[in-house]
């Protein structure tokens, strides 16, 4: 497999709220950071740390990619 067989859940999202706007994020590359992108990233590290924690009956995973199977 290689990279562009990954597809994060933000981009997901992304899709869902505009998919051409989806597209010209990931596959043209028009995306650029400004202050607001770069303080919602540091404030959401956390999330996009690879982990699993069992909390009494909640089991919460984080940084959790889909395939696409072709």
């Amino acid at each position: 497999m290689n990279d562009f067989d990954y597809i994060s859940i933000a981009l997901l999202n992304q899709y869902s709220y505009c998919p051409h706007r989806c597209w010209r994020m990931s596959c043209a590359g028009e995306f650029a950071d400004n202050q607001y992108t770069i303080e919602g990233t540091s404030l959401h590290d956390r999330v996009h740390t690879l982990s699993q924690i069992n909390r009494d009956e909640t089991w919460q995973v984080r940084a959790i990619w889909l395939v696409v199977s072709r």
